[in-house]
């Protein structure tokens, strides 16, 4: 198999993601420049450092225990040979660091250019995410499985432990969703460790951690309103800051409206356009969910497109930003994809 490439150059170690990716959620950032500011960064920094070696994974010379998502301590070798994978988030982190898996679900739409690899017959499609071919999985006599997300639940793990010497649940699921990013930095390093990539993981989690810390006191210092907004089959959901998109608040810096969203949901809550004109967001960041799964459905924007939306602020500045699907609904995760998310939120600006 081809080996995927490199996700960049390695970058010197700065800060350790597991604060800085969520400090969004527990100070109240201000513009960067007096001195209290630099204090509070210097202290940030310090104690990121420090958590970034949080790691539940424990390195035994050929072995790495790792404690995963259902918090079972599984034994798996060093660097495996056969390694089946039934999660794009996880096959995505492990091509970042140019790690080939030998086996992948089939996707549900197309994968993205550096995915590629994986898009034809050159590698075993064994299922999809929510259901596994366990018959062909077995035939390959796997050293290795890894599930997470969609296929990562007990009954999944149960039928694979059947067969599969080491099978591993990289789950991203915090019990407070202002974790998500910290914990996602905790599967890639446990990862990275299993494949002895881990000082590579560690750079490129501590570039991300910066370029989100740098976006996230801009835009707090501008104190600007957005909107997640979800659309599929015309249908529209709107999503706050404790939902699975809730990162746009409480990573990035924009301000909730006043919409009265559940902000303890995972899942969108389906509104009116009306809504978006009595709420009006600064920004309105949109995902088609059907464009995301391969679906032929009437695209998002145009969906939005009409007399209600463009009299909105966020489309009146030009501020309605369709976010890459594949990052932020079927591989969060991985460290491309939250480079992707950085750059969507750039793009915003």
């Amino acid at each position: 198999m081809t080996t995927p490439p490199r996700l960049g150059p390695r970058k010197p170690r700065r800060l350790g993601i597991a604060l800085a990716l969520t400090v969004g959620a527990g100070l109240a950032l201000t513009a960067c420049g007096s001195e209290d500011d630099g204090d509070d960064k210097a202290e940030d920094k310090a104690s990121a450092i420090e958590r970034a070696g949080e790691v539940d994974s424990e390195v035994n010379g050929d072995t790495v225990t790792i404690t995963d998502n259902q918090d079972r301590k599984v034994e798996v070798p060093v660097k495996p040979e056969t390694v089946v994978v039934m999660d794009w988030s996880a096959i995505r982190t492990l091509n970042d660091f140019g790690v080939p898996v030998d086996a992948v679900p089939q996707a549900a739409g197309s994968l993205p250019e550096d995915l590629s690899a994986y898009a034809g017959d050159d590698v075993p499609k064994v299922g999809d995410v929510f259901e596994p071919d366990y018959e062909a999985i077995e035939a390959m006599d796997p050293d290795l499985v890894i599930v997470a997300g969609r296929s990562g639940s007990p009954e999944v793990v149960a039928e694979f432990e059947r067969f599969a010497p080491a099978v591993i649940d990289m789950s991203v699921t915090p019990d407070d969703p202002a974790d998500t990013f910290s914990t996602a930095e905790e599967r890639v390093l446990q990862l990275a460790d299993i494949f002895d990539v881990r000082e590579e993981a560690e750079s490129t989690m501590d570039g991300l951690a910066t370029q989100m810390q740098d976006l996230q006191d801009e835009i707090t210092g501008a104190d600007e309103t957005a909107m997640f907004v979800q659309v599929s089959d015309g249908t529209i959901g709107a999503y706050g800051p404790g939902s699975r998109f809730g990162t746009i608040f409480t990573d990035f810096g924009y301000q909730s409206t006043s919409a009265p969203l559940d902000e303890e949901g995972s899942h969108g809550e389906e509104i009116s356009q009306e809504f978006f004109v009595e709420y009006n967001p600064d920004v309105l960041f949109v995902l088609d969910r059907a464009k995301a799964i391969g679906e032929d459905q009437t695209p998002a924007l145009d969906v939005l497109d009409n007399e209600l939306i463009d009299s909105v602020t966020a489309a009146k500045d030009d501020r309605i930003s369709e976010v890459d699907g594949f990052a932020w609904y079927l591989a969060g995760n991985a460290p491309s994809s939250i480079q992707q998310m950085i750059d969507d939120v750039k793009a915003s600006r």
